[in-house]
């Protein structure tokens, strides 16, 4: 029997759903097409701000700097504003949110930590109040820079950045400010010490002094700035939680980039760069050659911006930082300058006793003080606002209360732990500084300019046409004397003053050096003492492994050509590695691909090359030897492991072949370094056998190498993940030249590297039209345009782009007017 009334029901019903779906989907595609065709993300032509004074000339040139022409230097900066909106305005927007403590907004829960520890840094607080005292001159030019700013978000139009429709946001006011915080965000991700000195605190809860030193060690072995019983002294006291254990889980839909891995921003092992700088009596053209490669979060889009800058007293290219109104490294057409971070400890941490009658008291040196306090209100997207009390101590902010591995230390009921930073001073005019780096003639005036550098402190090297290279540490550090307290390796009491800092090392003492007889400079984050004061700047310095395989490339030719300088930045041999191959290649496994693994490893020689797969093995084996050493420190070490390498203090117990360090507390016998070295090899194989296969011979480097320039904050969030992140198969390690530091437990693959060169320039000083440079993605941040990673390639395989003011070939030209 049949039923027509039914089926012709049916089949009206799927008529009108293949309709209405056909229909949504040219919807969806016409809305695409006009949104692709409003975006502004390849911009050109004549645009009028009624504002303006004068006309700007934009022109960019074949490789997408653009080449701003201006009649004063607020006009320029003004430009830079505008473009920097214009190209990195969801960029921007992050930096605004993230120093002002206001993510939240617009990203919700997650990100709650993360601002209440930026509201009680007190980041944008500090930021006006050092506005405030900025000469007038600056705070003009912040303020043209800001107006270009919001002038460039304003005339995006409704076709802003794909971020925005899927935060449901919309760009916001930016003021000089602003710049100023930025500032201090870029100083706290390069001065962590205080988190170093957090690690000896937890530690001392477990292990002696002596036990601490084994786990995070001095610069020189044996040899420690400060000979306190730091671990004695806390337990004497009571200081610790009296229930402590593993840190809060954190989100796992946040990049690691600044977000999820906030509560170690600016403390990680390995954050630094790389600068050289050869006499012309070095140099195949018989003048100065310099090289700069700084080593930073890797980000999409990348935190660089290249522009060059002309107007009366100013003629400046290179990288600038959205959100702040300079080239922060580059040159002129007389001379090129380049960072690295000196690393300074700029940052200690004060334990704070609290009156037990009255807890708004605290001890000080002559009797209680009360803590100065403020409220602040975080608003929450979808939930409701916190509101909660920001304490000060005489040193600064407490921070035990808003981040949890401080709070998890320490008796919180009767202790707090307070932070004194360089950076959150008064007298902080960096950005001003910046602007008169721009603005200087030669290397005398670019010198006197480098006074007013605050934080973070930077190893400056230098060259210019005339011949000279010089060096200079350039920013504010406490004084402190050798093994007098605590150096600042471990938290002070803050109620003994012979722990309060006395003063500023002065300008004069800071480490230098003016065209020095050997004929180069090289520094790569090492320990750097100056000539006329013995005491170092802090007790932690980085492994110089860089810095001594740049001297050996540096001494190995007695005549470099500027190609070496590329050759140079992007040598792979890792002087971390090559201490323990001995031990590695002595090491023997029962596991079934033993034989062939090893047979390729015999012939690796720690050279860190995409296509090695000795490289992999070798790092595999070097991650399981570190967890078999130190796993027994529990979540002290696995909250820990990755954010510290601890390559430092394996390389120290190894050299024990029976240290107590490498026995395992789980077994009854007592294991040598080398039992250590045989058990790593057989979880090494296992390990790799299981993510690559069983075939050797087809494990490589760079499978597991790859270097992913996060997206923030869709990095981790599925398909978008893949449509906003930039990935690459990347050679190095952490102590490489050619630096791509593991993530290790950080990450469910431990050797992907976030952090790598940031940027790579060499300048020819001969003719500094032949300068190049290079960075990770590209000038755009429009996720859909073509120049969003156009340089990615280039720089994994260490290719450059030309730097040039004077080119050839224009792309486009832009015309900002007032009619």
């Amino acid at each position: 029997m049949k039923l027509p009334g039914k089926s012709t029901g049916l089949s009206k019903l799927l008529r009108v759903a293949l309709w209405v779906t056909g229909l949504c989907l040219i919807v969806l595609i016409a809305a695409a097409i006009a949104y692709l065709y409003s975006a502004q993300s390849n911009i050109s032509g004549k645009r009028t701000i009624k504002s303006l004074g004068d006309s700007i000339v934009i022109t960019f040139d074949d490789v997408e700097i653009p080449h701003i022409k201006a009649k004063s230097q607020a006009d320029a900066y003004f430009a830079l504003g505008y473009l920097h909106a214009n190209q990195r305005s969801w960029q921007m927007e992050m930096n605004r949110r993230i120093a002002s403590g206001r993510l939240s907004e617009i990203l919700g829960n997650d990100t709650v930590k993360i601002d209440r520890f930026v509201r009680t840094l007190g980041i944008k607080r500090a930021a006006e109040r050092q506005f405030d005292r900025y000469p007038v001159s600056a705070k003009r030019l912040l303020q043209a820079y800001a107006d270009g700013v919001n002038a460039g978000n304003a005339q995006l139009g409704w076709a802003l950045p794909i971020e925005y429709f899927l935060t449901g946001s919309k760009p916001g006011h930016w003021s000089p400010t602003d710049s100023v915080a930025w500032m201090l965000m870029m100083a706290y991700d390069l001065g962590g010490n205080w988190h170093r000195e957090l690690q000896r605190l937890e530690l001392s809860q477990y292990l002696s002094t002596k036990q601490v030193w084994d786990v995070t060690p001095p610069n020189e072995p044996d040899e420690p700035v400060s000979n306190m019983d730091f671990a004695k002294l806390y337990k004497e006291l009571k200081v610790f939680h009296p229930t402590p254990g593993p840190g809060e889980s954190k989100p796992q839909n946040l990049p690691a980039t600044e977000l999820s891995q906030w509560d170690y921003l600016g403390g990680k092992d390995g954050i630094g760069s790389n600068n050289w700088a050869l006499s012309g009596k070095l140099s195949s053209t018989g003048k100065p050659l310099l090289a700069n490669d700084p080593h930073l979060g890797l980000s999409a889009p990348a935190i660089w911006y290249f522009a060059h800058l002309e107007a009366p007293g100013l003629n400046v290219i290179g990288g600038t930082l959205p959100g702040i109104p300079a080239v922060v490294l580059g040159r002129t057409d007389k001379f090129a300058w380049s960072f690295t971070n000196t690393g300074p400890d700029v940052q200690d941490l004060y334990i704070e006793q609290i009156d037990s009658k009255n807890p708004g008291m605290y001890r000080g040196p002559d009797g209680p003080l009360p803590f100065k306090v403020h409220q602040e209100i975080i608003d929450i997207k979808g939930a409701p606002s916190l509101t909660f009390l920001v304490k000060e101590t005489r040193h600064g902010p407490v921070i035990s209360d808003s981040y949890a591995r401080a709070k998890r230390a320490i008796d919180v009921n009767r202790y707090a732990l307070a932070l004194r930073w360089t950076a959150l001073d008064v007298e902080n005019q960096s950005v001003a500084g910046l602007l008169e780096i721009n603005r200087a003639a030669d290397l005398d005036q670019f010198k006197q300019a480098l006074r007013k550098n605050y934080a973070p402190m930077q190893n400056v090297v230098m060259a210019d046409t005339e011949g000279n290279i010089a060096y200079q540490a350039a920013g504010i550090a406490p004084k402190r004397q050798l093994h007098q307290g605590l150096y600042g390796v471990a938290p002070a009491l803050g109620w003994e003053k012979q722990y309060d800092w006395n003063g500023y090392v002065p300008f004069e003492q800071l480490p230098a050096s003016n065209n020095p007889e050997q004929g180069w400079i090289a520094t790569a984050n090492q320990k750097i003492v100056a000539t006329n004061d013995p005491n170092p700047l802090t007790g932690d310095w980085e492994l110089p492994t860089r810095y001594h395989r740049i001297v050996d490339l540096i001494k190995s030719k007695n005549i470099h050509s500027f190609d070496d300088m590329k050759t140079m930045q992007g040598d792979t041999l890792s002087l971390g590695a090559t201490p323990l191959l001995e031990l590695f290649k002595t090491s023997q496994s029962s596991h079934p691909l033993s034989t062939q693994a090893m047979e390729i490893a015999r012939n690796f020689n720690g050279d860190m090359r995409v296509d090695s797969a000795g490289a992999l093995i070798f790092n595999a084996w070097a991650d399981q030897l570190t967890r078999n050493l130190f796993s027994r420190l529990g979540y002290l070490f696995t909250d820990n492991y990755g954010a510290r390498n601890y390559r430092a203090p394996l390389l120290n117990q190894v050299q024990n072949p029976n240290s107590p360090w490498c026995d395992d507390p789980k077994t009854e016998s007592v294991e040598s370094c080398l039992e250590s070295s045989n058990l790593a090899l057989d979880k090494a194989l296992d390990y790799l056998s299981k993510e690559y296969g069983n075939d050797p011979k087809s494990w490589a480097w760079g499978k597991a190498h790859i270097a992913i320039s996060e997206h923030r904050p869709f990095s981790k969030v599925p398909v978008l993940g893949s449509l906003f992140n930039i990935k690459t198969p990347f050679p190095g390690d952490s102590f490489s030249v050619n630096v791509g530091r593991l993530e290790l437990l950080r990450s469910k693959n431990p050797y992907e590297t976030l952090q790598a060169p940031s940027l790579r320039t060499v300048y020819d000083l001969s003719d500094l039209e032949k300068s190049v440079f290079i960075y990770q993605t590209g000038q755009s941040g429009w996720v859909q345009s073509k120049l969003y990673r156009n340089m990615n390639s280039l720089w994994a395989n260490t290719e450059y782009l030309p730097l040039q003011m004077k080119f050839e070939k224009i792309s486009r030209q832009l015309e900002l007017s007032n009619k």
